[in-house]
């Protein structure tokens, strides 16, 4: 077992690289160009990794200026962590968080009607002066102002602007894996630009996004706001200069030898079709392991080779690990490196199941995974 990690009192832990964070950036920043900034996405807790940790980190590069959370609460989160950066909140914010919001500096995306003059009046009685970005809604249809609205926001802006300070406007791609409506998505988007321009003044604009930036660079322009490609490549033809730097370790608890036509879990639902060594491990679906991947089998990594998921439970789950030489103590990796280097790609592991990315994996751990971090 390594003891050089120490993970306290916790069955699991999450290791996080932050120097593997920190060359990441440097490979995304040098593809973009001089003239367009990054701007990290750390919603959802920086996609399970530690929200105010890997902020921290980030921000150690003076490139970055801005960071984009989803809510509100994530945006106060970082201000009351000390970071000083340009904080949007690419998510609709209630009108009861408004005051908070304002109070923090943080940045609004301003997507519906209504919204521009009740953010100014928060600002008004704050006697401060608030920031937005305006959200466009070129298909993706959770919010934004279509482009049969945007009089009516030039209308609010033009009765409450001197209360609200405009830093960007910005979309998102509905689906990045389809190039037609990607390119129809992009000109509504900078259309609704144009227009907008003939009547105020738009400092930054940003459409890009992690899988764009490796497959479209035209979408670029001025930012473009990178989630999943901070922490791992690309899900399908991954060309290595994206290094994965997260790592799901857990613990055996019992390591037994099973007979042929033993029956494991909660009502009986696998079968050992031959004799098998089963090791126990401390974690299960309430640490976030995905119950579909044990549906079929998936594998992990114990003593330095990949074993078969079996069966899980709420805190525990069973793997095979026939042939190899676990012991109670010793380290499985579901996804990531293991100790001795061995790799298994979240990506992989994801892709097994739906279409999601390897980020929802670490979304999905819950807080009693152990988050730790190294250089």
């Amino acid at each position: 077992m390594n003891n050089k990690v120490n993970i306290s009192n916790f069955n699991s832990y999450l290791l996080v690289d932050r120097a593997l964070l920190r060359e990441n950036v440097r490979t995304i920043l040098a593809g973009l160009g001089r003239d367009t900034e990054l701007i990290p996405v750390l919603k959802d807790d920086a996609y399970g990794l530690g929200l105010v940790p890997v902020a921290r980190t980030l921000c150690e590069n003076p490139a970055i200026r801005t960071l984009a959370v989803a809510h509100v609460s994530e945006g106060l989160q970082l201000r009351e962590a000390g970071i000083d950066r340009e904080i949007l909140v690419m998510g609709g914010a209630l009108p009861f968080q408004l005051r908070a919001a304002v109070e923090a500096e943080l940045t609004l995306a301003c997507g519906h009607i209504g919204f521009i003059p009740a953010l100014a009046d928060a600002a008004a009685r704050l006697g401060k002066k608030a920031k937005g970005q305006i959200k466009i809604d070129t298909g993706l249809h959770r919010i934004g102002f279509e482009p049969k609205e945007l009089d009516a926001l030039v209308g609010e802006l033009s009765a409450w602007g001197e209360h609200i300070e405009i830093t960007g406007a910005f979309s998102h791609f509905s689906d990045v894996r389809n190039d037609a409506v990607n390119q129809e998505e992009f000109a509504a988007f900078m259309e609704a630009v144009r227009y907008l321009k003939t009547h105020i003044s738009i400092p930054m604009c940003h459409m890009g996004c992690s899988a764009s930036t490796e497959n479209h660079p035209a979408y670029n322009l001025d930012a473009v706001r990178c989630g999943r490609r901070l922490y791992m490549d690309r899900p399908e033809n991954p060309d290595g200069s994206i290094r994965e730097i997260a790592s799901f370790r857990a613990f055996i608890t019992q390591v037994k030898k099973r007979p042929a036509g033993e029956k494991l879990g909660y009502g009986a639902g696998v079968t050992l079709e031959r004799e098998t060594v089963v090791a126990t491990v401390g974690v299960g679906y309430g640490d976030g392991l995905n119950q579909k991947l044990f549906e079929i089998h998936a594998p992990v990594l114990a003593g330095g080779r990949r074993c078969k998921m079996l069966c899980c439970c709420m805190d525990q789950c069973m793997i095979d690990v026939t042939g190899t030489a676990c012991r109670v103590g010793d380290e499985v990796t579901f996804f990531g490196y293991d100790s001795t280097g061995n790799f298994l790609s979240s990506q992989e592991i994801a892709a097994m199941v739906n279409r999601d990315e390897g980020c929802g994996l670490t979304s999905a751990l819950s807080p009693r995974v152990k988050r730790i971090y190294k250089d």
